[in-house]
């Protein structure tokens, strides 16, 4: 008896082990497929590009990332560009471009994105105040180049910055539901920034919903629990916070984030204490689980 006992524990105990082990598998996994997705936006490193790009991209690549975003080529071609991110051991998998060059020169954006191995190419800002004929002039602008981008194997996104979430005067919602409801899922997709979602009042984890499908990537900026934010789209430096030192749930939003099928996570800083930042951020993440 005592032995059938003894063994019946044992087959417990070691039943409760593996479980245990496939939770800890399980969330290893996780955490590297999440990795795997990670990337910095370089606009974060903007002035200390102006006096050293090479040195900058390796005190990048030394912070632990392979992936980037780009905002500009700081004085280099874009084979330039690119000679100095593989020195670095840097891949760029994204780039920001200016609404009037999405508008009025997408051939020479798709000769650099090839040269730079990008794949998503997306505008970050159009103006502010935003009203309703810049929306359906974006609308048009989007579509068409993200056709073409499409066209040539690549992937255009808008980064939302906030301002777009007045009123639709004369229709119903705001004119992001307005830019959503009229650009073509198949060649338009959104770039979720954070900050500027919430900044106007936003709720993220409700915008995923909304919009399934539709978030390309996420920018990951957190924000002060006391700010005073509007639908102007600016920024503050007082009211940035690294990543996990702010209001932003980061286990809720990236868990739907995940289950909503966004390809990248990018963390962006635009602080003056942008490394320091950013390595809080890392080492916040690093210890997340969602």
């Amino acid at each position: 008896m005592k032995r059938i006992r003894a063994r019946f524990l044992l087959v417990i105990l070691l039943i409760s082990f593996n479980h245990v082990l496939a939770q800890s598998a399980g969330n290893s996994d996780q955490m590297l497929s999440f990795n795997k997705t990670l990337a910095v936006q370089l606009w974060s490193f903007r002035n200390d590009f102006k006096k050293d790009v090479p040195g900058t991209l390796k005190r990048v690549r030394d912070l632990g990332f392979v992936n980037v975003e780009l905002a500009g080529y700081y004085g280099l071609t874009a084979g330039q560009f690119r000679a100095e991110l593989d020195k670095a051991g840097l891949k760029a998998v994204s780039m920001h471009i200016e609404y009037e060059v999405a508008r009025n020169k997408i051939d020479s954006v798709i000769r650099d994105a090839k040269i730079l191995g990008v794949q998503d190419v997306g505008v970050p800002w159009i103006k502010s105040p935003f009203r309703k004929d810049d929306c359906l002039d974006a609308i048009k602008v989007f579509n068409a180049a993200g056709e073409k981008l499409a066209a040539n194997g690549l992937r255009f996104f808008y980064h939302l910055h906030g301002y777009e979430f007045v009123p639709n005067e004369g229709g119903s919602g705001t004119l992001f539901d307005l830019l959503m409801t009229k650009t073509d899922p198949r060649f338009v997709w959104i770039q979720l920034d954070t900050y500027h979602a919430v900044f106007p009042g936003q709720n993220l984890l409700k915008l995923m919903q909304q919009y399934p499908g539709r978030f390309l990537s996420l920018h990951l900026k957190d924000i002060s629990k006391d700010f005073a934010g509007d639908n102007s789209g600016a920024y503050k430096d007082k009211d940035e916070r690294p990543i996990g030192q702010g209001q932003i749930d980061w286990p809720a939003v990236l868990k739907a984030a995940r289950k909503d099928g966004v390809k990248w996570y990018i963390i962006e800083n635009e602080t003056p204490t942008v490394w320091q930042g950013i390595r809080e951020s890392l080492n916040y993440l690093e210890k997340l689980k969602f």
